[in-house]
């Protein structure tokens, strides 16, 4: 007979989550980038022609909602927030977690790489490289000094061992 494992994410949380993630994505990787497009339509100056290369976007994308959705997922599993400014309880490291320090908000970044590269769009280059500004900003002033008070020296360690953007192509365990 197998041992039941710990409990499954609260309704709650999900819903939660679901609430939020609707919210956040429905104005910063849809809203504004739907109001860019439509802005720099009329300018020629702020669209490339890369034929096919465009197509690359809708993967890049497509990776990017990947890797919010198992982030998301994981740390409802984990009975943690993955929802903007509440209090973690527990730090999650295995999985993409393990390759990179924010793999949710990395999904987003990849998203909104991918939709200026499906676009061809300068603008929404731009746009998605001011985000990225804003979301570093706000990792290092509010989330990682969160974590560091939540979780101490275990995330001084995982900071030394897992970089914050740029994912490893390995995860730390398999290379033990």
């Amino acid at each position: 007979m197998l041992a039941p494992g710990p409990p499954g994410p609260s309704r709650a949380a999900a819903l939660e989550l679901l609430a939020a993630a609707a919210l956040l994505h429905g104005v910063f990787t849809v809203g504004l980038p739907a109001l860019i497009l439509r802005w720099s339509a009329g300018s020629p100056m702020l669209v490339a022609n890369i034929g096919d290369l465009r197509w690359l976007g809708a993967v890049l994308a497509g990776f990017g909602v990947y890797l919010y959705l198992w982030s998301a997922v994981r740390l409802l599993r984990s009975r943690t927030s993955a929802v903007p400014g509440a209090r973690p309880t527990v730090l999650v490291t295995d999985g993409w977690y393990a390759r990179t320090r924010h793999p949710l908000l990395l999904g987003v970044m990849v998203i909104l790489l991918g939709e200026a590269v499906l676009f061809a769009n300068a603008a929404l280059l731009g746009y998605a490289l001011a985000y990225w500004a804003w979301l570093t900003a706000f990792v290092v002033v509010k989330e990682e000094p969160d974590l560091r008070r939540a979780f101490g020296p275990a995330f001084e360690s995982y900071c030394r061992e897992v970089p914050r953007w740029v994912p490893r192509l390995r995860s730390r365990r398999s290379r033990r």
